[in-house]
């Protein structure tokens, strides 16, 4: 099974979650957390209907679906001929719909 393809912003995402995990929390819970994300990204590319639809979050001309990851993640996703996309990783902290609109995940 193949993991999903990645946005710029995403990877971006992914690696200050992994930075700030690291220094806040040690390594081993880096690569606790890292190994969850990466058995989620998994299930969604077997089933990538997951996820809820949120069509007031999506940037104009996007349809988003978004899957919550231990309880404070949220993966920004989207199918594609191909398979799946994800656009952003991020704290449910922080307000989704600016972050999406700052930068929906357009490159790849």
């Amino acid at each position: 099974m193949t993991l999903p393809l990645f946005s710029e912003a995403a990877r971006r995402d992914r690696q200050e979650i992994t930075e700030h995990t690291v220094a806040r929390f040690g390594m081993g819970q880096a690569r606790r957390m890292r190994e969850h994300f990466e058995a989620v990204f998994r299930l969604l590319v077997e089933s990538p209907g997951m996820g809820r639809t949120r069509p007031e979050l999506d940037p104009r001309g996007h349809a988003f679906r978004y899957f919550v990851v231990m309880k404070r993640f949220i993966v920004v996703y989207e199918s594609t001929e191909s398979g799946v996309r994800v656009v952003r990783i991020l704290h449910g902290a922080r307000t989704l719909a600016a972050e999406l609109d700052r930068d929906p995940g357009d490159d790849t």
